[in-house]
């Protein structure tokens, strides 16, 4: 690790910020633009169909409105550009913070694998207008779950991947 990298007080120096700014900033939107997405689906769709449970009545995967346009683009961008921000910058930060990168690209990949799950096993269920209305809102309360899962590991990931950021605990200058 270079010494001129990391200030003395702990906190990162102020070219290793700017060499960083354009890649933490567009991280942190795409991130924002999933767990926000997500968010919405835990508060506003998965509540609506667990209360009034309708067989078939979810878009179709590729049809207009569906979701898939929503995050298809954003979420394997936003785990790559961890990923590059871990390995490109990893050497010029402390252990510390390497191991909270590393922690959240691990969030993003479970919140990946989780959704992925979620949409290839319980989604086809919403799609599906032969089902009984007591199976979609089982499986309903399936997505919320796993759905809160992935709104709990985008948000830890957001935390370990901007935290860094902020200046070291120090006395205040305002005086």
């Amino acid at each position: 690790m270079r010494t001129s990298e990391i200030q003395r007080a702990g906190g990162p120096s102020t070219s290793l910020l700017r060499r960083t700014r354009v890649l933490s900033v567009c991280l942190t939107a795409l991130l924002c633009m999933w767990f926000f997405g997500n968010l919405y689906e835990a508060l506003v769709w998965n509540p609506q169909l667990i209360a009034d449970p309708r067989p078939g009545s979810l878009v179709g995967e590729f049809a207009v409105g569906s979701p898939v346009y929503y995050y298809l683009p954003w979420t394997p961008v936003s785990v790559a550009l961890a990923v590059v921000l871990r390995v490109r910058f990893g050497g010029s930060v402390s252990s510390r913070v390497r191991r909270s990168w590393s922690a959240a690209i691990g969030c993003l990949v479970l919140a990946v694998v989780l959704k992925i799950g979620l949409i290839s096993q319980v989604n086809p269920t919403f799609r599906d207008a032969t089902v009984a209305a007591e199976v979609v809102r089982e499986r309903a309360v399936w997505w919320a779950f796993g759905n809160g899962l992935v709104v709990v590991a985008v948000a830890v990931a957001i935390v370990l991947l901007t935290a860094w950021r902020r200046p070291p605990d120090g006395p205040s200058r305002s005086g």
